[in-house]
């Protein structure tokens, strides 16, 4: 059964490894944060990322 993860700071430095990390466990990534857009990096584990670049606390 695959487990479904949500990343924040996808765009920082240890990012690409946790992605790929998440991808070779066979895995889902559900849902990324990061105020910097960094799809084309997201686009390189999952094309069912929902990306998001700010957080909605209240």
């Amino acid at each position: 059964m695959a487990l479904n993860f949500a990343i924040t700071g996808v765009a920082g430095y240890i990012a690409p490894r946790h992605l790929k990390a998440i991808k070779d466990t066979g895995n889902r990534l559900v849902a990324a944060v990061d105020p910097h857009d960094s799809v084309g990096l997201l686009d390189q584990y999952s094309f069912d990322t929902r990306f998001f670049t700010e957080t909605c606390a209240e």
